[in-house]
């Protein structure tokens, strides 16, 4: 599955009529979650997704609400089903959709025709010029976005590996100085993104603080402030981006650590390296761009990967690694990567053992 964001160039007849449709959906989304919560509390009965598709059928005699393509409201049930069974299975409650948020549409009917999408009842809409999408559209989502309108297009294709060598195998250790250290001993700086942009943001910050709520200067402010996090998001994802490409070119396989980043973001003071940093990005980036294998990593970081002795002692600080059993000396991260790769090793090593020994079963 290969997912492709494209820029939409749209007219003023365009933009209204989308908005029309987001709007619908908002409309229909808040409908079915009423639906859901007056029956469960007045019968304490829960309507299934296909009772509330059926109810769609009444809503027809609404033009506004019948001008939206048929398979775009069955979405809004299945996305509002998704989020309400999501709450039995430990989720928050679902919240009713409100203009600020709610500002995509699904389409699951779509085909694309060089730099043109067709949608239904919308026909060719243009998009920014890009690389060729590949494969059969599943799904194509409108979203209004603080830059303008963006689709972004689901296809069944698959994305070929750029390096085939299988013997191309790496370690990446991850932290936050560096942001990654791999096993052939190189270091990447973690860029700090956020912290280049720092001040501008506090500046940014005060000015909204002392607006008066909900004022125009107020919405002319919170604009400028969105726009500002939109900027360091797409500064951080283009530099993944380019890491994750670099990687892929040069190797098959990529071992990682398979981190807990929730639970180490709650760490109040690495909270905000942690998540500047991108990690989760970053591993998505590399399991759709390589064959990525995610290890335990416990221990990597005070195991020497000479000896194989583990001993929390050998690490001596952030950077300095001295094996209390064989004194192997090493930088800490670059230990760790070695380690990492050997995990991975080990893992992969199992695992063709054991399809070994059931084809041979079979």
């Amino acid at each position: 599955m290969i997912i492709y964001k494209r820029k939409l160039i749209l007219n003023n007849v365009q933009q209204q009529r989308i908005d029309n449709w987001v709007g619908a959906c908002r409309t229909v989304y808040n409908l079915g979650l009423e639906i859901k919560i007056s029956a469960y509390k007045n019968r304490r009965e829960s309507v299934h997704k296909f009772a509330l598709m059926k109810q769609l059928k009444d809503l027809k005699d609404i033009s506004w609400i019948a001008d939206v393509p048929s398979g775009s409201l069955q979405n809004v049930i299945e996305r509002l089903d998704h989020a309400y069974n999501k709450f039995f299975s430990g989720g928050g409650f679902p919240k009713w959709a409100n203009k600020d948020k709610y500002k995509s549409i699904v389409f699951k009917y779509a085909s694309v025709y060089g730099n043109k999408v067709k949608i239904p009842k919308i026909g060719e809409l243009r998009m920014v010029k890009d690389s060729i999408i590949i494969g059969n559209i599943k799904t194509a989502t409108i979203k209004k976005e603080l830059t303008g309108y963006y689709v972004t297009i689901v296809t069944d294709a698959v994305k070929d590996i750029q390096n085939k060598d299988e013997s191309q195998v790496i370690g990446l250790d991850m932290g936050i100085s560096y942001l990654y250290v791999d096993s052939n001993g190189n270091f990447i700086n973690n860029p700090k993104h956020f912290k280049k942009y720092e001040r501008q943001l506090r500046i940014e910050n005060r000015s909204l603080a002392r607006k008066k709520l909900r004022s125009n200067n107020w919405k002319k402010q919170s604009r400028k402030l969105a726009l500002l996090h939109n900027k360091i998001a797409n500064v951080r994802k283009d530099f993944l981006h380019k890491e994750s490409t670099k990687i892929a070119k040069e190797n098959n396989t990529v071992i990682i650590e398979d981190l807990n980043i929730k639970g180490m973001s709650r760490n109040k003071n690495l909270s905000k390296h942690i998540l500047d940093c991108g990690w989760a990005t970053f591993r998505y980036m590399l399991e759709y761009k390589t064959n990525t294998i995610a290890v335990n990593p416990k221990y990597t970081s005070q195991t020497c990967n000479s000896c194989g002795e583990a001993d929390s002692k050998s690490r001596l600080s952030q950077s300095s690694f001295v094996c209390t059993s064989c004194g192997n000396i090493c930088n800490a991260d670059f230990n760790a990567a070695k380690n990492i790769l050997s995990k991975g090793i080990t893992h992969i090593r199992k695992r063709e053992a054991l399809a070994c020994a059931l084809g041979k079963e079979l």
